[in-house]
């Protein structure tokens, strides 16, 4: 059999972090003191500390939230010189293993992977080896574990695969109560993050090792055969509430989960993790990290563990290194050789908890949006050294708000969240640069007022310049020259807005979002071709409307495919028509783009109904639309429908448990 590209397909869903209960030997954990950071003089020090947090956060009604931010003025530098399109703008096509990555060089887990002539799908705790071609065809199948599992997602290292499974272990814990405050029962579980090693060699998956960890999965990447795991634990405690009104009751409960946050143990704070062999046996158990190699800032605040593990897959699970800080993480940007830990803190807008009065949320101000930023050198293949944080204003939109380039990070922000609709006119956003400095993250200059009343929906970055989408009526399309000072170049507003920005060269940008009526009421997807060659003057050249419906890749760029020889973009998607007898046909989309920026959809592979694809990928001659439920096989060039293979029960293809 001819073998093709390899595809790994999962899913992934995030649970809440909490306890853990084992306890590894002295001296058992990889030592990863990070270097800017203060270490915890010992266990009683760490303990004090996050006792002392969680006793601050506690109310009548459980635990608050942490953070506030800091408050700066905006200034808009525009810019009127011509300046040609950057280098960075050409074609970009997928990575080396299928997906659309964010960084070159820079492998991200996926749903889809694309390599060597197999088809591996990972559908809850199954992992299935499929061949490619017009009809591709099961070959085999190992089950991961015989727990339930809610999806995850894949890396491939040489022959191996790395797959990551968020997961829910069940905790038991008896409920207890006072007279004037009961103790809710105990949430169903705590959050793991669990690890599979799987041998690739053949068609036989073969599982080598898995590490469970006791923590949320935050994200990982993978650079030149090292990976990166991120994950982040805060304490689990069983809150206690009044069980009748009045201010006594409520000081009673607030006494009791004070108590509750004095008791906090090590395993509590700090990750735990199980890592066994194929057959089970044990071959590591207890705390990731030590409390002396726990590190915080010189003023530790909060109450979270980020854990950054660096792992050598093609030589097992062991981690070469283990570097857990002192703060939150909400998501993760990685460049060749730096790796960035985002959480964006809300301060007093967010949403008032459940039972809290008027008086537990005092009134926000714009200010009290914030995001802190934790840098890391992944120079090194066997270890991460913290170099840094810093604070910007404002919340980003996600990983794509970053961009690490020449040294400096730059990060894109919107000053208010999107709900806070009383503060609507105050917001805007900007575009900030930072650089090491003496262990933190510095800012060296910024653009604001950009999209006053408006928020970010999409950032793209190439090399020196920045494309920045923000909306709320109408789509103005930023162009920013960040290599000096950061000011605007060039400015574009059209009706809709797009999601996400990809460079198809000939100074060229295609953008997938939505189309939008002049006030603002989003009408259905498009497509969209811009012009930057001239990146004073940005100009709309082509747009193809879907209709109504909806598109992974709308949230997800990975669920985007650009083939730059074909120039031929991909994604699913799910149309609504009331007017049709199944109401929402599911479908693979292809659309063309002529080199002169002319659009056309090169057409539709129909998909069964409720079949939808999170994934559309192209190899030399077949095109591969898979979801939770199997894979569609269609032409590349006549997007013909060729073949298909549902999920089911194995029947006759060899079975590993």
């Amino acid at each position: 059999m001819q073998r093709r590209p390899l595809v790994v397909v999962g899913a992934v869903t995030a649970l809440v972090a909490g306890l853990a209960v084992s306890q590894l030997a002295p001296g058992s954990a990889p030592s990863a003191q990070a270097a800017g950071l203060v270490g915890y003089g010992g266990c009683d020090e760490l303990l004090a500390h996050y006792r002392s947090e969680l006793r601050e956060s506690a109310t009548a009604y459980g635990f608050g939230q942490d953070g506030y931010g800091i408050a700066v003025a905006d200034s808009v530098v525009a810019g009127a010189e011509r300046q040609s399109a950057p280098a960075g703008a050409d074609a970009v096509g997928s990575g080396p293993t299928g997906t659309n990555l964010q960084e070159q060089g820079v492998d991200e887990p996926d749903l889809v992977k694309l390599r060597d002539g197999r088809l591996v799908v990972l559908t809850g705790d199954r992992l299935r080896v499929l061949s490619t071609g017009d009809q591709p065809e099961v070959l085999g199948t190992l089950r991961l574990s015989g727990e339930s599992s809610y999806g995850g997602e894949l890396l491939l290292v040489g022959d191996r695969a790395l797959v990551v499974q968020p997961g829910y272990r069940v905790e038991h814990a008896q409920d207890s109560s006072s007279d004037a405050a009961r103790s809710m029962i105990r949430p169903a579980g705590t959050a793991t993050t669990r690890v599979s090693l799987v041998d690739l060699r053949d068609d036989r998956p073969r599982l080598l090792e898995q590490a469970t960890y006791d923590s949320q999965y935050v994200s990982a990447r993978l650079v030149d055969g090292t990976v990166r795991l991120v994950t982040a634990k805060r304490p689990l405690i069983a809150p206690y509430y009044p069980t009748e009104p009045g201010e006594f009751s409520e000081s009673e409960a607030l006494e009791a989960n004070r108590r509750a946050a004095s008791a906090v143990g090590v395993a509590d704070v700090l990750p735990q993790v199980e890592r066994r062999g194929p057959d089970g046996e044990v071959r590591e158990q207890g705390t990731a990290v030590s409390c002396t190699d726990t590190t915080h800032a010189t003023t530790p605040t909060g109450v979270s563990t980020l854990l950054v593990v660096t792992l050598r897959p093609e030589a097992g699970l062991e981690a070469t290194d283990r570097t857990a800080v002192t703060t939150d993480g909400d998501l993760v940007y990685a460049s060749a050789d730096r790796l960035y830990v985002a959480t964006s803190r809300w301060g007093t807008v967010g949403p008032i908890p459940l039972g809290a009065g008027a008086a537990d949320s005092p009134a926000a101000e714009p200010e009290e949006v914030s995001t802190e930023l934790h840098a890391f050198d992944t120079s090194s293949a066997d270890s991460t050294r913290y170099l840094g944080s810093g604070t910007v204003p404002g919340y980003v939109l996600g990983r794509w708000a970053l961009s690490h380039h020449e040294g400096a990070l730059r990060v894109a922000t919107t000053r208010q969240p999107p709900w806070d609709g009383e503060r609507t006119g105050e917001t805007s956003s900007m575009v900030v640069k930072l650089v090491e400095r003496d262990g933190r993250l510095v800012e060296t200059g910024r653009v604001g007022g950009l999209g006053r009343t408006e928020h970010i929906k999409a950032v793209r970055y190439f090399g020196d310049v920045a494309a920045v989408v923000t909306f709320r009526q109408t789509d103005p399309l930023y162009l920013l020259d960040l290599s000096g000072d950061p000011k605007v170049l060039g400015e574009l507003k059209i009706p809709g807005f797009s999601t996400y920005l990809h460079p198809i060269g000939d100074g060229k940008l295609l953008g997938l979002g939505h189309d939008a009526t002049p006030d603002g009421q989003v009408t259905g997807v498009q497509v969209s071709v811009f012009d930057i060659a001239d990146l004073s003057r940005p100009t709309q050249v082509d747009r193809i409307r879907l209709g109504q419906g909806w598109t992974p890749a709308l949230d997800d760029s990975r669920a985007f495919t650009y083939d730059p020889d074909r120039r031929l973009a991909t994604f699913s998607f799910a149309g609504y028509d009331p007017a049709a007898p199944d109401g929402q046909p599911f479908a693979a989309v292809g659309v063309t783009v002529d080199r002169d920026g002319t659009l056309r959809e090169t057409g539709r592979l129909a998909l069964d109904q409720y079949s939808y694809a999170g994934r559309v990928l192209l190899d030399d001659q077949n095109l591969y639309a898979v979801s939770e439920t199997g894979v569609v096989a269609g032409d590349a060039d006549t997007w013909r429908r060729t073949g298909s293979v549902a999920f089911g029960t194995p029947g006759p293809v060899p079975y590993v448990e």
